[in-house]
């Protein structure tokens, strides 16, 4: 796919959410006096930054969610909180911000969560304690629940296998978010949500004996444009208010899964939800930016690229929203506006475990005449060039753009 082909005309090809919510959590800043304690200090910045995985069931591989918990992990918390890989949020405050529903914590949180474990986990008085709070990594809502119909078992290192995941729509809907769940998070590297005509998804269906087709790059049918997406680190997604995108009862969703077998082998059989709209939302478009023309060099260090992606639609756009991608090689990404270096979004520590939408509280205005530049720094610690493709072991400089007009 060439750059000049990134904004197709009519759009072809937490939760984080961009309805609300603040930066940072609530709570619990940095404390001089009695030592903080658990209940009072630690648990109203627990609860709204970390307890959203660490809990059980939840995708973190130990809880914290109680102060039994919390206390034997006192010393990981204060180390994983002071070098900031906890909790997960990789874009910088100084760019694009801020953004709705920011899960980093402040100095004064950090301060705490130190002061605490230095003075002895202290538990602290439980009727210290805030009020619950909801889930924040769910929908609000859901109105449909849907799985692959059968389970999936990958056949080769990376695999790619659309499934149809059918709306069965009476009327057109909405949709105004979505939580995709992997079934198998040791073999799912990626999700894409196409929407495609029915009746050419259910044609390629019928054409294979296993479950799905094989959907090497794409869908592998012609789509009338992209619904949501997940990768590794990502949660239920709310579009910003007011906005959704359309699906009518003659399209269904061919999800594209990518596996990849590097550390397993084990069957899938991922689920979708969706959250609709009243109909009456403005009508959005998830836009992709593929930046392919690099060859990063054998033991290459901080080997960068960039293009830059003009808006060629004709008229203007109003961005809410990004969703960088890059593969295990990646080490930065940022995208910033061509006209002013206006900095969109940055990360200076790209994680390929911890990747996730970020919406903006207010939309960019992208004029007819500027443009979107997108920059990608890879380390390459092989002993071949790495280039543009599909599978775990090439690499990417991608982002989706959610959008309206």
């Amino acid at each position: 796919m060439s750059a000049a082909a990134v904004f197709l005309a009519a759009c072809g090809t937490g939760p984080i959410t961009g309805t609300g919510g603040g930066t940072g959590g609530s709570g619990g800043g940095g404390i001089s006096g009695p030592a903080p304690t658990y209940y009072k200090d630690v648990l109203p910045i627990t609860q709204v930054s970390c307890n959203n995985c660490h809990v059980a069931g939840g995708i973190a591989p130990f809880t914290l969610d109680s102060y039994e918990a919390a206390k034997l992990k006192a010393p990981l918390m204060a180390d994983a909180v002071t070098h900031k890989r906890m909790p997960p949020w990789l874009a910088s405050k100084d760019c694009g911000g801020p953004f709705v529903g920011d899960r980093s914590l402040t100095d004064a949180q950090i301060a705490t969560i130190n002061q605490w474990f230095q003075g002895g986990a202290l538990e602290g008085n439980p009727a210290d304690a805030p009020a619950p709070a909801g889930a924040a990594e769910e929908l609000p809502r859901v109105d449909l629940t849907k799985q692959m119909t059968t389970a999936y078992t990958p056949t080769t290192r990376d695999d790619y296998r659309c499934f149809i995941i059918d709306p069965a729509l009476a009327a057109q809907q909405v949709v105004t978010g979505y939580d995709i769940s992997p079934g198998s998070r040791k073999v799912v590297h990626h999700v894409i949500m196409y929407i495609v005509p029915r009746t050419a998804a259910v044609n390629k269906d019928a054409q294979d004996a296993t479950p799905g087709w094989e959907c090497f790059g794409g869908a592998n049918v012609s789509t009338d444009g992209t619904l949501g997406a997940w990768a590794p680190g990502g949660s239920a997604v709310v579009f910003p208010a007011n906005t959704g995108i359309r699906i009518s009862p003659n399209q269904v969703i061919a999800m594209q899964v990518h596996y990849n077998t590097d550390n397993a082998v084990e069957a899938d059989q991922t689920s979708v939800k969706l959250m609709y709209g009243t109909g009456t939302e403005t009508n959005a478009y998830l836009l992709p930016l593929v930046a392919d023309n690099f060859a990063i060099p054998a033991s290459g260090v901080n080997y960068a690229h960039a293009e830059n992606f003009p808006n060629s639609l004709g008229f203007p756009i109003k961005v809410w929203g990004f969703l960088p991608h890059m593969h295990t090689k990646g080490k930065k990404i940022s995208l910033t506006s061509a006209s002013n270096n206006e900095c969109l979004v940055d990360i200076q520590r790209w994680d390929f475990h911890w990747q996730t939408q970020y919406f903006r509280k207010t939309a960019f205005n992208l004029s007819t005449t500027n443009s979107i530049r997108m920059s990608c720094t890879w380390d390459n610690p092989t002993n071949a060039v790495v280039r543009w493709g599909e599978g775990t072991a090439d690499e990417m400089c991608f982002a989706f753009i959610y959008a309206t007009l």
